[in-house]
């Protein structure tokens, strides 16, 4: 069984990955505690390099691709959560009416 790298915090490292252009989708460790700023720092590469500018601009386009399907789907799910609860609402004062009569 593998054991996961542990930052200078002690705690186990997360897996990120990047998204700039000039390291698109290369994923490194890091302290989790990064985004609250209270991190030690703990920063460790897990892929090599992209040397090719060519695959660079190819993986950054793949990804920016990639993060609009997302944040589509992830839109397309609101829009049925409210239509689903306007439904709910419809159906139970109906069913309100139809008990008052």
């Amino acid at each position: 069984m593998k054991k996961e790298p542990l930052c200078y915090c002690g705690l186990a490292a997360d897996l990120k990955m990047l998204r700039t252009p000039t390291n698109p989708g290369r994923r490194f460790l890091g302290c989790r505690r990064y985004e609250i700023s209270e991190g030690c720092g703990f920063f460790r590469w897990v892929d090599p390099a992209i040397k090719e500018e060519h695959y660079k601009t190819l993986l950054a386009a793949l990804i920016k691709k990639s993060d609009r399907c997302h944040c589509q789907r992830r839109q397309g799910r609101s829009k049925f959560r409210v239509v689903a609860i306007i439904i709910v609402v419809v159906v139970v004062l109906m069913l309100d009416l139809m008990l008052c009569v």
